[in-house]
């Protein structure tokens, strides 16, 4: 699925470090090439100084040491007619017609000749300076430079054969650097995907269940109000279950793109609870369902209080909707030191089953499908309950035991402080 994707990261990465590697590598076969030139340049210029001011010693270059490379000079004139060269027959006369002064010559150049390579300075001889050689308007002072070339072009080779070596890496590690940056991508989208269709089933069923009510009242077009009460009234409910189906997901969407904060104030987080399970005790009474609470007094809150009381109704409506007859329900709420609270809804009915434990706060997750259905369940409950607890900055999560009943856990911070709008 992300197959041009990769290649397009693998391509740009490898691309990128090589051009890299490349401008490194020869921007040191600069360093090297002009720190060596240097060199050699600042002992021709020590020779052209020495040259101008003892025009009668030229032939002290003979008597340095057989083992220093000797500078060769050669005098011109002004018609480029050599005059003489120091030491004599340096240079063959193909050679010398080579290295023939023009007035284009840079002070300092390098030119192959001979299959050697010289580094040459050109002195142009001044009127004021004494005579070296009679008649003569230019001196070349030539050194062979050789070794230095050859240290070089084995540092370019190096640096070839390391740029070759490097592409080689990039690419591969291009290639685990795309995979690695691809797996949260790909992920998401298969989420992403399974979302939409589970969204997409979740949403026909309903839709289904409507479009057969309506038909059947189409069929039956002079019977009453009353007749039709049964289909009326199973349309109505899916009509409300799509509705409640549809305000989860957009309150879902809205948390995916960072558009769903919080409204946070100041309450009592103890008066909420105890008037939330006052609210489910008929509920719990028809089911004969035992409903405790334990319930710490005079605990101050800063969150968004509508919120926190859908995810309070979430977790108590499992916990009923899940439990035994003559089962027991227990929701508490304390303090735990002064830096967090801890909100419990424990219950012994039907409890979950460790294969489907670290699934349930997925999307559209439900380990009974036509349980969940029959009780009116969509899957998408505990997924907001969890997004509620996470903007708080607090965690949940969940213990239970098959046929032995689930605790859900909540741990808020007290000192929080969500977003506000």
């Amino acid at each position: 699925m992300f197959r041009k994707t990769k290649i397009e990261l693998v391509s740009l990465f490898t691309l990128v470090f090589f051009i890299v590697l490349t401008i490194l590598g020869f921007s040191l076969y600069l360093f090297m090439e002009r720190i060596s030139y240097s060199s050699i340049d600042d002992r021709l210029r020590h020779k052209e100084a020495y040259l101008v001011q003892n025009s009668n010693e030229i032939k002290s270059e003979e008597r340095e040491r057989e083992t220093e490379r000797k500078v060769t000079y050669l005098f011109w004139d002004e018609k480029g007619n050599l005059l003489q060269s120091y030491p004599e027959n340096a240079f063959y006369s193909r050679e010398l017609a080579s290295l023939k002064p023009t007035n284009d010559d840079k002070k300092v150049k390098t030119k192959s000749v001979g299959g050697h390579t010289y580094r040459i300075l050109k002195h142009k001889v001044l009127k004021f300076e004494p005579q070296k050689v009679p008649s003569s308007a230019t001196v070349q002072l030539v050194y062979n430079i050789d070794p230095e070339e050859k240290v070089l072009k084995k540092l370019l080779l190096l640096i070839a054969f390391g740029s070759v070596i490097g592409l080689a890496i990039s690419f591969f590690a291009g290639l685990f650097l795309a995979n690695k940056a691809l797996i949260p991508i790909q992920r998401s989208w298969e989420k992403q995907a399974q979302f939409v269709g589970d969204a997409s089933h979740e949403l026909r069923t309903p839709l289904a269940i409507i479009q057969t009510q309506l038909e059947r009242l189409f069929r039956h077009p002079t019977r009453t109000i009353e007749e039709e009460i049964t289909s009326i009234y199973n349309g109505l409910s899916e009509v409300k279950r799509l509705s409640k189906m549809v305000g989860d997901l957009l309150t879902l969407a809205r948390y995916d793109s960072n558009e769903q904060q919080l409204n946070p104030s100041s309450f009592s987080i103890d008066v909420l609870l105890e008037s939330l399970v006052e609210q489910f005790q008929p509920i719990a009474d028809m089911k004969e369902m035992e409903l405790k609470k334990v319930i710490e007094k005079n605990i101050n809150y800063f969150g968004d209080k509508e919120r926190l009381h859908q995810l309070f109704v979430i977790l108590l409506d499992n916990a009923i909707k899940y439990s035994y007859q003559n089962g027991q329900i227990v929701v508490m709420c304390k303090r735990e030191g002064t830096s967090h609270l801890m909100i419990n809804f424990k219950d012994n009915g039907k409890g979950i089953s460790e294969d489907d434990l670290p699934y349930i706060f997925d999307r559209f997750y439900r380990s009974e499908k036509e349980r969940n259905r029959a009780t009116g369940g969509s899957g998408l409950g505990l997924s907001i309950a969890k997004w509620i607890v996470e903007a708080h900055g607090g965690q949940i999560t969940a213990v239970s035991k098959l046929n032995e009943g689930s605790e859900f856990i909540i741990k808020l911070p007290l000192s929080n402080h969500p977003k506000a709008k």
